[in-house]
């Protein structure tokens, strides 16, 4: 697959996800056939399933974009998380290797161990992420490049849109000044709207050039001010929110401070297309009230 040769089939894993949701109908609208088998249909912890599915699907792309994502829950079930997260890609790996397709894998900023206030970017040192999600993501990164070399392998970050509950509509539909949700407002990220998302990932997974990549809305922030913006664009009291440091909530899992990307390759490569975090919420937000679902 070259450059100038559009995609025409995509074998999508984690279809009923936020980000798999927007994938497939961004990339069928750009007339990519898509197959999104289920987790029944295709459990992705299952070799022997991801290679008929590979097979039946003769796809020119697969994208893993299966994860368990809840960084409590992979707090305190971590033979799942592994399961599903590390191993899971590497069967995606090995099966696209032995059809001799491209692999689009879906990461996370969570790879990363905080110990910044400057945007990585995608050769940044990741560290020791501080919860099994980070490191379960981080494994899978490994196993991903050393098994098959035709790979995209994209860091994303914050994700909302339409589809599923995300932290931006829960926002929306939960914030209230008379009972006001507690944010944390000390730890840091890069929102990203899952349309711009699809459209790069489709833009990028139509060029040679594989590597590992950041792909997220540009700007950084924290999780109130993400929070306090959404409300404020939606004409809603921001008085709905309130700020809280993070030793406060006493999650399951760790989280780091900071975790803002660049994207620095994309960049680099004249492929960049995501828009300001801010200009996407709205234009998320518009969407929503419009009759989108979530």
């Amino acid at each position: 697959m070259d450059a100038e040769t559009p995609l025409k089939r995509a074998l999508l894993l984690g279809g009923s996800g936020l980000l798999g949701h927007a994938l497939k109908r961004i990339f069928q609208d750009a007339g990519v056939a898509v197959e999104a088998p289920s987790s029944a249909e295709c459990d992705v912890r299952e070799l022997s399933d991801l290679r008929r599915a590979a097979r039946d699907a003769a796809a020119d792309l697969i994208i893993n974009s299966a994860a368990l994502s809840s960084v409590d829950r992979a707090e305190t079930e971590p033979e799942l998380t592994y399961a599903v997260n590390t191993v899971g890609a590497h069967n995606a790996a090995m099966a696209a290797a032995e059809a001799g397709t491209t692999l689009l894998h879906i990461s996370t900023d969570y790879v990363f161990d905080g110990n910044t206030t400057e945007a990585y970017q995608e050769f940044c040192p990741t560290g020791v992420p501080p919860n099994h999600y980070g490191r379960s993501k981080l494994h899978a990164e490994l196993l991903v490049r050393e098994t098959h070399a035709a790979h995209f392998i994209v860091r994303v970050a914050a994700l909302f849109g339409l589809g599923r509950k995300n932290f931006v509509s829960w926002v929306l539909d939960e914030a209230a000044p008379g009972k006001p949700l507690t944010i944390v407002h000390d730890r840091f990220t890069t929102p990203t709207w899952t349309d711009d998302l699809a459209r790069q990932l489709l833009a990028l997974a139509s060029t040679p050039y594989h590597g590992t990549y950041h792909a997220t809305g540009l700007g950084t922030t924290n999780w109130y001010y993400l929070a306090h913006s959404a409300l404020m664009l939606a004409g809603k009291d921001p008085r709905g929110v309130v700020p809280v440091a993070d030793v406060e909530l006493n999650a399951e899992a760790h989280r780091a401070g900071y975790t803002a990307l660049s994207n620095h390759l994309l960049r680099l490569r004249g492929l960049c297309q995501m828009k300001p975090w801010r200009k996407a919420l709205a234009a998320y937000i518009e969407q929503r009230s419009e009759g989108g679902n979530a």
